[in-house]
């Protein structure tokens, strides 16, 4: 009896970058876990995640060289690729930033990490259902594009108290962490109007 191996499946672009924004959201929960806890393993944990989502994109970039016709544009594959990486280093930045500074993240912290985790949460959604549920896709993404506008509101509110105490070191090393998450959600933003940029070129 003769065995054949089972080719190994391919994964498609969609599915990659569905697996970046998976990585991005498991950063980010582990940034918000972080936040709640302070335990340095949960951070040492942020830290692999972003190791881990640099190898699928890597694995995504490679696929794309490869492959000569690509479902949507071939440039705005590697910019969403990018921008969700992106998102991932932001987790990572932040973490670092953390401990540099020695900084105990406030309650303000804590929820806007929150938002950022359902703003990813909601990112995964809005791809992996761009092929075959376009409406669903479309709503996702709106949906992270009002969540981008809550999360400056929530980090303007969080530097107004921050900005009332007298300890300017204090001042600057929270100024810096936030401003971060900001540009992350900025990046989730950016993302999603690519995203939707993308979905009218596939009708």
């Amino acid at each position: 009896m003769k065995f054949r191996l089972k080719a190994k499946k391919t994964p498609t672009f969609f599915e990659l970058l569905e697996k970046q924004a998976q990585y991005a959201a498991t950063g980010m929960k582990l940034l918000h876990n972080y936040c709640e806890t302070n335990d340095e393993s949960v951070a040492d944990g942020v830290i692999k995640t972003e190791s881990d989502g640099d190898m699928i994109r890597r694995i995504l970039i490679d696929e794309l060289n490869k492959t000569f016709i690509t479902p949507i544009d071939r440039e705005d594959l590697f910019r969403l690729s990018s921008q969700l990486d992106e998102i991932l280093d932001y987790a990572k930045t932040s973490v670092d930033e953390i401990r540099f500074f020695n900084v105990k993240p406030d309650e303000e912290m804590i929820a806007v990490t929150a938002a950022l985790l359902d703003i990813c949460e909601h990112i995964i959604l809005a791809i992996a259902n761009i092929e075959d549920h376009p409406a669903i896709s479309r709503d996702e993404a709106i949906y992270v594009k009002a969540m981008e506008n809550k999360v400056g509101d929530m980090t303007t509110k969080a530097l107004a108290i921050l900005f009332e105490d007298d300890d300017h070191k204090k001042i600057f090393k929270y100024r810096e962490i936030y401003r971060h998450l900001n540009q992350t959600a900025d990046l989730a933003d950016q993302a999603m109007d690519l995203l939707l940029d993308i979905m009218v070129k596939m009708q």
